[in-house]
């Protein structure tokens, strides 16, 4: 989950800071958008520093922390979708995390439950037809393969650690 935290929330910052400032949506729309983003960013800060103290639920702190992602994500596209298309981006976030930290179909699962609501999402704000549905087709499919070729270089790694540890 430290590579989460590295990588994926500055990532997640600059793509909902850009799109708040670039896009100026609603007064509304940027104020909702910028707590969930402060909760989601010390929720996984707070996460990221205490699920060693407590090595008994670390594995769940790790998969509230991959499901907390995906929720957070909801309400971040649904605002500022309308504003800037790329914040679909924000999907690949918590089935990246879960390829890193679980088996191949919890990873499946997630990967398969976020490409759904961006789909739901997309289809709540514009039909889906021509263009718009090979664009957000594209987006989900990128979603299932991208988090399923994380978690086959994470297993990748984790058996050349293991056979050079033998």
């Amino acid at each position: 989950m430290q590579m989460l935290n590295r990588y994926f929330t500055p990532f997640a910052l600059a793509l909902i800071l850009t799109a708040v400032y670039f896009s100026e949506p609603e007064p509304r729309a940027t104020k909702i958008a910028l707590a969930i983003l402060v909760a989601d960013v010390l929720l996984n800060w707070w996460i990221g520093r205490n699920q060693y103290r407590w090595a008994a639920w670390a594995t769940r702190l790790r998969q509230l922390q991959v499901w907390l992602n995906f929720i957070w994500a909801v309400p971040l596209f649904y605002l500022l979708y309308p504003y800037w298309a790329p914040m679909w981006l924000l999907f690949v976030m918590a089935p990246t995390a879960a390829a890193l930290t679980t088996n191949r179909l919890e990873t499946s699962l997630c990967a398969g439950v976020s490409a759904l609501a961006m789909l739901a999402l997309y289809w709540a704000r514009q039909p889906l037809e021509g263009v718009a549905l090979g664009m957000a087709l594209s987006h989900a499919v990128f979603i299932v393969i991208f988090s399923l070729f994380v978690h086959g270089l994470a297993q990748t790694a984790l058996r050349m650690r293991d056979h050079n540890l033998t």
